[in-house]
C-alpha cells in the first residue's frame, strides 16, 4: 500500500515484500473491492493508490527502512511507460522489478468507467508481446526482473515460461489471480464486489492445486528461480510448492485475512517440517515431486488400474465415520473401526484424504 505499511510488515520476518502494482496515474478502485469467499478471496483492485512519482520520491525510501528487499510490481499503459516505470523504481531503490502478465478483471471495469473505451481481452495464447516487454526492461535496468504470470495462463504455461526465460527474465512468480470470477450475496442477489458486474480476480486456497501444477510444469522447462504464489496459508502449503519445484513462496490472501503474523507462522511451520523430516536446507526437497513422478514411470506405475484396498491404523482412528459418509461405493462399514469390503472398494482414495487423523493407509506407490 505504501512505504509505512511495508516498513511495519517487515517486522514480521518476510524475506522480501512486494508493492501493490505501481502505475503512473492510479485510478480509484470500484468499491467494495475486496471480499473473503469460501477457500479464498475476490478482489477488483487496480493497484496502488499512490502516484508512481510519489513512490519514487518518498515511499521507497520509507519502505527500505524495514531492512528487507523491496519488489516493485509495476504496470504501464504502454510498453514504453512500463520501461520508464522500471527505470524510475530502480533509481528510487527497488531491489527487484516484478512485471505482471495480465489482470483478468480490469477490462470490464475500465470500460464502465470510461464509456466508449474498448479494452481487449488479456492475451493468453501468444507470449511474444509480453516477452518483448521483458527484453525492453532488461536493456535499461541492472536489478533483477521477475515475470509475474497470471493463473489465466495455466493451459499453456510451459510456452509462456520458456518465452519469459528466453527473454532474459531472472525469475518467474506464479501465479496471480484467475478470473474474472464472482460471488453473490444470496440475501440480496447483489454481487459481493463493486463495479458494473461485481467481477474480480480469485486468489487463495481455491486456486492452489492449479498453481501447484503450473509451478511443476514451469520447473520442467526452465532453470530460473520460481516464486510460487497462491493459497499459501501454512508451512505445509509452502512445502508442497517447493516440492513442485519452487525456490520460494509468496503470501498475500492469508496475510490479508489473518494478519502479518502469518509470515512468521509459515516460516516456523516450514522449519518444524524440515526438522521432523531431517532436511537441512530447502534444496533437500526442492523438486522432489518431479523425481517421484519419474519413479512412477520407471517402476511402470504411471497408470494403475487395480484397486488397492485401504487399511486402518487403529491407534490413530477415532471412529468418527468421515470415511463411511464419503464412500459413494458403500464399501466401508463402521464397527469398532472402519471395515473395508474389498469386493466393493473402487480404490479411489477419497477416504484417505477425508480422514482427519490420517489413520487410513493406501499404498499405491
Amino acid at each position: 500500500r505504501d512505504g509505512a505499511r511495508i516498513k511495519k510488515v517487515a517486522e514480521y520476518g518476510p524475506g522480501a515484500i512486494t508493492t501493490k502494482t505501481i502505475v503512473a496515474n492510479p485510478l480509484p478502485d470500484p468499491l467494495p473491492c475486496i471480499k473473503s469467499v469460501k477457500a479464498g478471496m475476490l478482489n477488483c483492485v487496480f493497484g496502488t493508490t499512490a502516484l508512481a512519482k510519489r513512490w519514487c520520491e518518498q515511499e521507497f525510501e520509507i519502505a527500505k527502512q524495514g531492512g528487507v528487499p523491496i519488489i516493485a510490481n509495476l504496470a504501464g499503459t504502454s510498453p514504453e511507460e512500463s520501461v520508464q516505470l522500471a527505470k524510475d523504481c530502480e533509481a528510487a531503490g527497488a531491489d527487484i522489478i516484478e512485471y505482471p502478465s495480465a489482470c483478468p478483471h480490469m477490462g470490464g471495469i475500465l470500460e464502465a468507467m470510461f464509456p466508449g473505451l474498448k479494452v481487449p481481452l488479456p492475451e493468453v495464447h501468444d507470449p511474444s508481446d509480453y516477452a518483448a516487454g521483458i527484453r525492453a526492461m532488461k536493456k535499461v535496468i541492472k536489478i533483477p526482473l521477475m515475470a509475474k504470470l497470471s493463473a489465466i495462463h495455466h493451459l499453456n504455461v510451459k510456452e509462456w515460461a520458456k518465452a519469459i526465460a528466453d527473454a532474459g527474465a531472472d525469475a518467474i512468480a506464479a501465479a496471480d489471480t484467475i478470473g474474472p470470477a464472482m460471488a453473490i450475496d444470496i440475501e440480496t442477489g447483489m454481487p459481493l464486489l463493486g463495479g458494473p458486474k461485481g467481477f474480480g480476480g480469485l486468489s487463495g486456497a481455491a486456486i492452489k492445486p492449479l498453481i501447484t501444477r503450473m509451478v511443476l510444469e514451469i520447473r520442467e522447462v526452465v532453470d530460473i528461480p520460481i516464486i510460487a504464489i497462491g493459497g499459501v496459508a501454512s508451512g505445509n502449503d509452502a512445502v508442497e510448492y517447493i516440492m513442485a519445484g519452487a525456490d520460494a513462496v509468496g503470501v498475500a490472501t492469508a496475510s490479508n485475512l489473518k494478519g502479518p503474523e502469518t509470515y512468521r507462522k509459515i516460516r516456523n511451520e516450514i522449519e518444524a517440517f524440515m526438522k521432523r523430516k531431517g532436511y537441512d536446507t530447502l534444496a533437500d526437497f526442492k523438486g522432489l515431486t518431479l523425481k517421484r513422478i519419474n519413479e512412477r514411470f520407471e517402476n511402470k506405475k504411471h497408470i494403475i488400474n487395480t484397486p488397492v484396498v485401504p487399511e486402518v491404523d487403529e491407534d490413530k482412528c477415532t471412529s468418527c465415520g468421515s470415511c463411511v459418509r464419503a464412500c459413494v461405493y458403500e464399501a466401508i462399514t463402521m464397527e469398532d473401526y472402519p471395515k473395508f469390503n474389498s469386493d466393493a472398494c473402487y480404490g479411489c482414495g477419497l477416504c484417505v484424504s477425508v480422514c482427519p487423523t490420517k489413520a487410513i493407509i493406501q499404498n499405491y506407490y
